[in-house]
């Protein structure tokens, strides 16, 4: 804490204190009161040192700048100065407020270099002096002390001959004004007195001329004169001078009963920041700083009712703030804005609202917090560089987590995959079908693909003279069953001997092998992992859609820029949200109104990325729109404009705005590791364009098949052409007809053989040497 320090000598000097250590703003200082005893000076002012050495304090609640309260007469205030001189106590960590108000005529030659402060009141007001062409100050002051020095040589008490000038100048002009109206003089004053032989007489006029006293509308050296009247009395001021860094004595502000002081420092602290000397915390540039409530920006600490009005808040803009006062030297006053708004001109008349309402308005001199910079604010206020850059996106809750259905089973392949899965099936058993029936390799004796050169086991038992008829093992649903269970791998009971049905078969397989195993790949996933689906992904669905309402903060700087935006979906957002009730009061009941419910809200992503990162159960939907900043507000044409963003530029670029953010959006009971990280925007399955390539393969199989297959059935039909001497063209039509079923097998001469009788024993053999002529694949 401070140190202050108040000396006195005469103890009713003391108990004027009183009434100002009862006040509130005084209960929370600690005071120490030295007494200057018997003229001794310095004893006072050894006092004073050892105070200023923390002997009552604990050493980290004391200050290095020391302040001391001399409410002792001039004479007696020069004595004091001078002990304190030789104690060292004028430098520069000092600064003495002295109740006289004649530090303008004291000789402080000793004391004006040594870069002290010394502040004193002064009674005289320059508009007497600005109103009054034939006075001067000066010559009035050189009379007096001449005068003085003829009967007091000494200290000037000049504060008393300006208001002893005062006195007398209010009398002669009460005087001169009533003497035209009554007789004043016609009734010696002398003659009311008291004297020992008879009480007083009150004067005649006497009420008449205190009435004009009080009441002359007469400006005076200490100012207006009606302060005299017991209804005007706080229509009065006091300048308040300061000798200071540059050893000049300055005009600095005024004082009055009802608005309190008023100082600009600047001058004095400017000369000091100038050659890098360490200011003192009176002697800087002040602001009334206006923020928001807006996490991680600006919040209350846990304890915040237990601490000062600064102290209560913290946060990012809090950080930034104080870095900016540390390194540029001002001191600031930290208030909530009133109505809470951000600021917006709410009738478009320049009726301002919010923290850039009370910046017009005089309330405060800087807004810091998630200020969004943008056209119409900066037209009345002035904006330093951006310390955060951001835009606008959509924060929105995710969904509940399901559990797997009973068909949950279908989910590792899409509804694409699964429709042309059937559809492939279908077609590969229509193919194959037709391949086999027009292939002449795939007509045999029915066999098993385990007995292919076996002939057939009743071929024995027939009678004779009986044709032995050929068979083909393709046909349609034992087709179907064949691409169905090798597609299941569960194998069949044939297979293809041609080399055009082969080609079909094994392209069938490498289909069926990588679907198989996409699927089995995926199924222990989608089984065990449940992943949340959200219906839109970007500002575009947001607008095309109504089920889910959508909002911002109302007279916020998102609200305006699509009440602006000339986008055509924007425009169609904008006319959805201002005819319904979508809006919110600020973030953080945009974020509530998240959480409970279906919408979406419209916010900036720097704050958007604080809420995900606190909240594992919202996520942040599509990118970021538009490009803005947030700014420090300051009145217009202020010259700390362009201070704070250099500063903030320089903070940039050394990375400390970026460590501060991390250590408000990351370290500060984050437990997300990032925006949306255990959301899918859609099922985690296999789609058409994962696999499109095995359709393409199967596909080709399937065309090399028919080619395969229409080359192998016309050199069959060209070799039984030429072996019966038959035109090819009716061999290739017979062949075609019966393959198409429109012929019966006992009218096609290249299905059928007959049998000579033979012995039993022989049959098989002259089967097998009629089957010679049946060409084998």
């Amino acid at each position: 804490m401070d140190k202050n320090t108040i000396v006195f000598s005469d103890i009713t000097r003391a108990q004027r204190l009183v009434s100002f250590l009862d006040m509130d703003h005084a209960k929370s200082v600690r005071f120490t009161f030295v007494r200057v005893r018997e003229n001794d000076f310095l004893a006072a002012a050894r006092q004073v040192k050892e105070v200023e050495e923390c002997g009552y304090y604990q050493r980290k609640d004391c200050s290095e700048f020391s302040r001391v309260l001399l409410d002792l007469n001039p004479a007696d205030t020069y004595s004091f100065l001078l002990a304190a001189l030789q104690m060292g106590l004028v430098e520069l960590k000092h600064w003495y407020l002295l109740t006289s108000m004649d530090l303008k005529n004291m000789d402080m030659e000793l004391f004006r270099h040594n870069h002290a402060r010394f502040i004193a009141v002064d009674a005289v007001d320059p508009t007497f002096l600005n109103m009054t062409k034939n006075f001067h100050l000066q010559k009035f002051y050189d009379y007096v002390k001449q005068k003085w020095d003829e009967r007091n040589p000494g200290v000037k008490k000049m504060s008393e001959a300006v208001l002893a000038f005062d006195s007398v100048y209010l009398a002669a002009y009460t005087f001169s004004s009533l003497s035209a109206r009554y007789p004043l003089l016609s009734d010696p004053l002398d003659s009311h007195c008291r004297t020992a032989t008879k009480p007083p007489k009150p004067y005649k006029y006497g009420s008449q001329i205190l009435y004009h006293a009080r009441n002359a509308p007469l400006m005076g050296l200490t100012g207006d004169l009606h302060r005299l009247s017991p209804m005007k009395k706080g229509n009065f001021s006091l300048r308040i001078n300061l000798l200071g860094y540059s050893g000049n004595i300055d005009d600095i502000g005024f004082w009055e009963p009802v608005t309190d002081v008023h100082v600009n420092m600047t001058g004095d602290s400017k000369a000091q920041l100038q050659k890098n000397v360490q200011v003192s915390d009176e002697l800087k540039p002040h602001f009334r700083v206006t923020t928001i409530m807006e996490r991680p920006y600006v919040m209350l600490k846990n304890n915040h009712y237990e601490l000062d009005q600064n102290s209560q808040f913290e946060g990012f803009c809090i950080d930034l703030l104080a870095e900016l006062s540390r390194d540029l030297g001002f001191t600031y006053t930290i208030h909530l804005v009133k109505d809470r708004n951000y600021g917006n001109d709410r009738f478009g008349n320049g009726s301002w609202d919010g923290m850039i309402g009370e910046i017009l308005r005089g309330e405060a001199e800087m807004a810091v917090a998630p200020l969004t910079v943008n056209f119409k604010r900066a037209e009345v206020v002035d904006f330093t560089k951006p310390f955060l850059s951001l835009g606008i996106s959509i924060l929105y809750k995710i969904p509940a987590d399901h559990q797997p259905d009973i068909f949950s089973f279908l989910n590792p392949l899409s509804l694409e995959i699964w429709i042309c899965i059937v559809i492939a099936i279908v077609g590969l058993t229509l193919g194959m079908f037709l391949v086999a029936r027009v292939t002449p390799y795939e007509w045999n004796l029915n066999f098993s693909c385990c007995t292919a050169h076996q002939p057939h086991p009743a071929a024995q038992f027939s009678p004779q003279n009986t044709p032995v008829e050929l068979s083909n093992n393709y046909s349609f649903w034992n087709t179907l069953w064949y691409v169905t269970s090798t597609m299941l791998k569960g194998g069949c009971d044939f297979g293809p001997r041609a080399v055009s049905t082969r080609l079909l078969g094994g392209t069938w397989w490498v289909f069926t092998l990588v679907i198989t195993s996409a699927y089995t790949a995926n199924l222990a996933a989608v089984l065990t992992v449940s992943r949340p689906f959200i219906p839109i992904k970007n500002l575009d669905d947001l607008a095309n859609q109504t089920s889910i309402s959508y909002g911002t903060i109302k007279g916020g700087s998102t609200m305006q820029f699509f009440q602006e935006s000339k986008i055509a979906s924007h425009v169609k957002m904008w006319n959805y949200m201002k005819n319904r009730d979508v809006f919110v009061k600020n973030n953080g009941k945009g974020v509530e109104k998240v959480a409970t419910g279906n919408y979406a809200y419209l916010m900036e992503s720097t704050s958007l990325e604080y809420e995900v990162q606190q909240n594992c159960n919202l996520t942040q939907i599509g990118g970021v729109l538009g490009s803005k900043g947030y700014g420090i507000a300051l009145q217009k044409k202020s010259e700390w404009t362009d201070r704070i963003s250099r500063q903030l530029l320089l903070y940039a670029k050394r990375g400390i705005i970026e460590m501060k953010k991390t250590k408000w959006w990351k370290s500060k009971g984050a437990t997300c590791t990032g925006m949306g990280s255990a959301v899918k925007q859609q099922r985690f399955s296999l789609n058409i364009s994962n696999v499109s390539g095995l359709f393409l393969i199967l596909f080709a199989g399937l065309i090399f098949a028919i080619l395969t297959v229409v080359i192998e059935f016309f050199i069959r039909s060209r070799q039984v052409a030429t072996q019966e001497g038959k035109p090819l063209h009716k061999e290739i039509l017979q062949e075609l007809k019966f393959a198409l079923n429109l012929s019966d097998v006992k009218d096609h001469r290249s299905r059928k053989r007959t049998l000579t009788e033979t012995q039993n024993n022989d049959q098989p053999l002259q089967i097998m040497a009629s089957l010679q002529q049946i060409p084998e694949s």
